[in-house]
């Protein structure tokens, strides 16, 4: 739940923000806060006010299989996240002292508890897993790569199957995510909500341009995030350059990882955590989101468009996305288009505010949280009236 640059935590907090105005929320959370390590974590007042009650047990490692027993389970659904026996007594505990009408389970990792409740259940997963895990098969470099994506594939398929079937309904972001779904968890009432985006929050605020500029946003240390920008340097960026020798790359996000750091350079920024990523969105003539694998909506596109910021993104990056190209976003996956594409761009200040506003335009309509609320509160009525899960 915080801190909430990170995406999973943004989806959450827009919809306990929505909810708590009307219904008893009561939090039990495994994720640790930045900095603690041990001790139970405390969340801000603000969000705390949120909920009748909270629990929020730091993470720990958790006594592993040794040996042969090790061996055996390598290939286990149950190896994947761990179940924390104390986290399933504080959701007992909730239990005995309220009335629960559904389990909210957040996240994958937390199917391990809410597999045991025998209450109603939404499992909202948001990004399937499934698929990425695939992309890494396929992409495996050596044999000993493969056999380690290989079994990370299976682990994956193998856990969806067996944990997502006590669910009532599971929900995720994107239609290509519902298709993986149905196609490996066959019976699995599946429904799309897209993420939403605080278009308040995210208004123009009058940043003057730093022209010409790029800006790529994003946790630097998310695989898909730092490969995706480690490649657009690479590839990209050279062939921009010959035809604008100025052009400024800003590589906005909390912990890069080396290779991230090592691409800093005269015209490369690398700023790490930045308390608002807004400014630095706002000030830059394109946002570029070059990602080649991931799955969801990109919420730094939702953002991005929600700041007036023309895009030229990758395929994968456009998952979930009412996108109209050409309109209020540039596609393109190939290099040298990729680059065209950008410098068609800075070359056009009147095509890229137009598409600027078209993509607000875009948010306002089509990505708010309030039209993401609408539907999510459609399915929780479902999930009430359904029967209880097989615990």
């Amino acid at each position: 739940m915080h801190p909430i640059h990170d995406g999973y935590n943004l989806h959450n907090y827009n919809y306990v923000k929505r909810l708590a105005a009307d219904h008893e929320l009561h939090l039990v959370s495994l994720e640790p806060l930045a900095g603690e390590s041990q001790g139970e974590a405390q969340l801000p007042e603000d969000l705390g006010k949120m909920f009748a009650s909270t629990c929020i047990l730091p993470a720990r490692s958790l006594v592993k299989p040794r040996g042969f027993r090790r061996v055996l389970g390598a290939l286990s659904p149950d190896d994947l996240h761990d179940f924390d026996p104390a986290v399933y007594v504080a959701v007992l505990k909730v239990m005995e002292q309220h009335h629960i009408d559904l389990v909210w389970t957040a996240g994958a990792k937390m199917l391990v508890y809410s597999h045991r409740l025998g209450l109603p259940t939404l499992g909202d997963i948001a990004d399937e897993a499934v698929k990425e895990a695939r992309i890494d098969l396929s992409r495996a470099g050596s044999f000993f790569d493969w056999v380690r994506a290989w079994r990370s594939y299976l682990q994956t398929w193998r856990f969806q199957r067996k944990y997502l079937e006590h669910v009532s309904i599971c929900t995720v972001v994107s239609e290509t995510d519902k298709e993986t779904l149905n196609s490996h968890c066959p019976g699995l009432e599946v429904r799309v909500v897209p993420n939403g985006v605080d278009h308040e929050t995210y208004a123009p605020q009058g940043v003057p341009e730093d022209f010409p500029s790029l800006v790529f946003e994003g946790t630097m240390n998310f695989r898909p995030n730092e490969e995706g920008i480690q490649d657009f340097v690479k590839e990209v960026l050279p062939l921009i350059l010959k035809q604008r020798p100025d052009v400024k790359l800003f590589i906005v996000g909390k912990d890069p990882i080396d290779g991230v750091k090592a691409l800093a350079s005269d015209g490369v920024t690398v700023t790490g955590f930045v308390d608002d990523v807004k400014p630095w969105v706002e000030k830059s003539s394109v946002f570029v989101c070059p990602l080649k694998r991931g799955t969801g909506i990109k919420n730094k596109i939702l953002q991005a468009w929600s700041l007036e910021r023309p895009v030229v993104a990758t395929t994968v990056s456009c998952g979930g996305l009412p996108l109209i190209e050409g309109v209020n976003m540039e596609v393109a996956d190939d290099p040298k288009l990729f680059a065209e594409k950008v410098l068609a761009l800075l070359d056009d200040p009147k095509r890229r505010a137009t598409m600027g506003r078209f993509a607000r335009q875009t948010a306002i309509e089509k990505c708010s949280w309030e039209l993401a609320m609408a539907k999510m509160q459609d399915i929780l009525n479902a999930v009430v009236r359904a029967p209880k899960s097989r615990a």
